[in-house]
């Protein structure tokens, strides 16, 4: 058994420390060096002014002067202006950075190094790194337009081969450059290939210029296909994924313009075909997301535009799908006479307002269920949802600007239903032939309630007055689609936002709708919530029931002294108490107030039971004065009066 000293056991230990410093440093120095291989391009003006600071810093604790720093900080100037580069440019703009930073550190050493730094940092640190930044903004810039690209290889010389062409993609090019960016359309684009999927649709790439926002250029199909003089197709825009590059696709023969054969239903994860496009793809409906919940919709059309079908298109595939279903038509049973005895019918305008306030406690007492049960957004297939017996629920309202009537309350609980229906499992389709807001009770949020999850806008043949029915970001002008279109009427055609094809011209199946609900499921509904009393007022959630006011009068003797002992609670007095019933109308309460008195409008303001706003009361007044129940005031800001 050997034994060793102990200078032996240090130097074998201080052996293996060595080993392991060796090897830490070794590991430490590749990281650094993948680490600037991999950054460089990126943060070299970060590293000039890391090093400015490093050599401010430790010029203090080394004992360097400021004149060994000048002299390095030259060097390194005069090496930046004389190194090889593509550019002048290029050249000078390094010996500025190199001038620059290298000046900070001259400055800052021969100011105490360390001391100044720590006395004055905002000079000595925050200066040279603005100063960096800012010098180093052309270099980010040029990565930013011109990314940087290996060296090309040089291809062996060979005979000038002329490069084959496309002949579609040299078509659409010519189209493109001659017809398209001369008509002041889609300025800024290039069009790099086209393919041809099926005949009479083409699918063409298209390149952004720098500068150039996708945005507005979704919303060009219309002036596309005046520029390409496409009559009978359209123009469609999909996004590729890439910000430089969108997808446009031309329909030269429309597949719509000879309608489209009703197959049955093709509910199927979600979402069902509601129309085809005009290329002959399926434009979807969808009615729910994963862990999101149930979606509403929009569905506008002129007389004859093909509403109807479309809404027959759509409870056809919700009963396919399991959904309970429930259609509400102010027109008395003209609006979708055929689905009367397949789901529960509302006929009637007094009905479909009581459908409308019953959806809404409806909602409002599955939001409640479903947060007990800790169900966060709707979904059949849970086993929570499946507990309580709760499936997906659409209420179907034709016609809803009957029922709709701006400055009603109903206006209110449709609106505050559909904000709040979608983790319920509800739905909401409204449906409307004319395209303004007053046919949504003037209601901003309820259209954009509803515009969010899907919307069907048919062929529209009058703007009418006031602000429109479509969205902000509608892209497609149905008013711009006429009757027919060589012979051929265009009923059932226009719109479908609901699709990655944006501005896409659609039709709705040909269906009869008589022969397609007889073969339909029956979906009995199965309600939360009793039937409304028609004589119930109308209650928001979060707010108070509106009680009867009460009006207590005194009546007492005719003469002076009677009513002197009344003011001083003397003599005898009866009371008599007269109930007055809140108005159902805002014009209601406008008349009842002025029965009672003149008023201005500034006074029926200030009143608490006041139920319209500012800009509302004077438009009320205004059309109270057309219809000649008031009379206006002499001078601005008087009383008004009731006419005689």
């Amino acid at each position: 058994m050997s034994t060793r000293t102990a200078d032996e056991i240090r130097a074998e230990r201080l052996a293996k420390l060595g080993r392991a410093l060796s090897a830490v440093l070794a590991v430490t120095a590749y990281a650094l060096a993948w680490l600037v291989k991999r950054s460089w391009r990126r943060l070299l003006p970060v590293y000039w002014v890391a090093a400015e600071l490093v050599v401010a810093w430790v010029a203090g604790p080394l004992g360097v002067s400021w004149q060994t720093v000048a002299i390095l900080a030259l060097a390194i100037a005069a090496t930046a202006a004389g190194w090889r580069t593509r550019s002048r440019t290029v050249r000078a703009w390094r010996a500025a950075i190199a001038v620059v930073l290298g000046g900070c550190a001259v400055a800052t050493v021969a100011a105490g190094g360390p001391a100044a730094m720590a006395a004055h940092p905002t000079w000595t640190i925050f200066v040279p790194t603005l100063a960096g930044v800012v010098l180093g903004w052309p270099w980010w810039y040029h990565l930013r337009q011109r990314p940087p690209q290996p060296e090309p290889t040089p291809a062996p010389a060979v005979a000038d081969v002329p490069a084959e062409t496309d002949p579609l993609t040299a078509h659409w090019q010519h189209r493109w450059e001659h017809e398209v960016l001369p008509a002041k359309v889609c300025e800024g684009t290039t069009l790099v290939q086209a393919v041809a999927p099926r005949p009479g649709v083409v699918e063409a790439l298209v390149r952004l210029a720098p500068g150039t926002k996708p945005g507005p250029l979704v919303k060009t199909g219309p002036d596309v296909e005046v520029a390409l003089d496409l009559d009978e197709g359209a123009v469609g825009w999909r996004n590729t994924g890439k910000r430089a590059w969108l997808r446009v696709i031309f329909v030269e023969q429309s597949y719509i313009a000879g309608g489209v054969p009703w197959t049955g239903p093709t509910y199927a994860n979600g979402r069902f075909e509601l129309a085809r496009f005009s290329d002959g793809s399926p434009g979807h409906y969808v009615l729910t997301r994963p862990n999101f919940g149930v979606l509403g919709g929009l569905i506008v059309g002129s007389m004859g535009s093909g509403k109807s079908r479309a809404l027959g298109a759509l409870i056809a595939n919700l009963l396919a799908a399991g959904v309970q279903v429930a259609v509400g038509d102010p027109q008395n049973g003209q609006s979708l006479p055929a689905w009367k005895d397949v789901v529960e019918y509302h006929s009637g305008v007094e009905a479909t307002a009581l459908l409308a306030r019953r959806f809404h406690a409806e909602v409002m007492r599955r939001s409640k269920l479903l947060a007990d049960a800790g169900v966060e957004a709707f979904d059949e297939n849970d086993p929570r949802v499946k507990a309580l017996g709760l499936s997906t629920f659409v209420a179907v309202i034709d016609e809803c600007q009957l029922v709709l009537i701006p400055n009603t309350p109903i206006v209110g609980v449709v609106e505050q239903a559909a904000e709040t229906m979608r983790k319920t499992g509800c739905a909401l389709v409204l449906a409307t032939q004319l395209p303004q807001m007053k046919s949504l009770g003037g209601s901003v949020r309820l259209r954009d309630a509803l515009v969010s999850g899907n919307a069907f806008v048919l062929r529209l043949s009058n703007r009418g007055s006031g602000s429109t029915i479509l969205p902000d970001d509608f892209v497609g002008d149905p008013f711009a689609l006429p009757a027919e279109i060589d012979g051929k009427t265009t009923a059932g055609m226009g719109y479908l936002r609901n699709s990655n094809r944006v501005g896409m011209i659609c039709r709705v199946p040909n269906l009869d709708e008589a022969a397609v609900a007889a073969a339909s499921f029956r979906v009995p509904v199965r309600w939360q919530v009793p039937a409304v009393d028609p004589a119930s007022p109308i209650v928001l959630a979060g707010h108070r029931a509106p009680a009867a006011t009460a009006k207590t009068t005194t009546t007492t003797g005719g003469s002076a002294v009677d009513r002197l002992r009344a003011a001083f609670g003397g003599g005898r007095k009866s009371t008599v108490v007269v109930e007055q019933v809140t108005p159902a109308t805002p014009a209601e309460w406008v008349l009842a107030c002025l029965r009672r008195g003149p008023a201005s409008a500034q006074a029926l303001l200030d009143r608490p039971d006041c139920p319209v706003e500012q800009s509302q009361l004077y438009a009320l007044l205004g059309r109270l004065k057309d219809a000649k129940k008031i009379t206006p005031p002499a001078q601005r800001g008087g009383p008004w009066t009731l006419s005689a």
